[in-house]
């Protein structure tokens, strides 16, 4: 389970934000799906959903806004995605997302993707190669078995610096 992160002990609060273009009601029910099963692995409550369904990336996004507007007033914790491009196609873009969402102090998991799923039957192929026998053979199988561990949107946002201004010159001295 996640802990509240200023109240440890309380269950956080879980949002789940798909986002397709052109609308694709199919494809989204089974990202939701999955996103709530990962949202039962980790303890969390089931997640509000916040759906810009047929909305480009450039366009406003009226459940993003909600979603942000709600992290801001202390009520989203935990943010699922399949992945940041639902934020922006733009990679800057989605990373500005994420790290403002990571800044009010919320948590953004993505689902595992396929990499993770390759590096699992690499190890997999890597044992029956070796002749994994016995308990080192169940104890591989245990591992594949094992769902892989969400991984965080980006893994470091820079840290929030205040926006300085340039020192005025004067003419005359120059």
């Amino acid at each position: 389970m996640i802990d509240h992160p200023t109240r440890p002990g309380r269950p956080a609060r879980a949002a789940l934000y798909l986002r397709c273009y052109p609308c694709d009601t199919a494809g989204l029910d089974c990202q939701r799906a999955a996103l709530e099963r990962l949202a039962v692995e980790h303890g969390l409550p089931a997640p509000g959903l916040y759906l810009d369904n047929g909305h480009r990336s450039g366009a406003p996004l009226p459940a993003l806004e909600r979603l942000l507007r709600e992290a801001v007033q202390g009520w989203v914790d935990v943010v699922l995605v399949p992945g940041p491009f639902v934020f922006a196609l733009d990679d800057r873009a989605a990373r500005a997302t994420v790290c403002r969402l990571e800044a009010l102090g919320c948590e953004v998991l993505e689902l595992p993707g396929r990499a993770d799923r390759a590096v699992q039957a690499d190890r997999a192929a890597q044992a029956e190669r070796a002749g994994l026998t016995g308990r080192a053979a169940w104890a591989d199988r245990a591992d594949r078995a094992r769902p892989p561990v969400p991984r965080p949107a980006f893994a470091t946002c820079p840290p929030a610096r205040p926006a300085t201004r340039p020192a005025p010159v004067d003419a005359r001295s120059a």
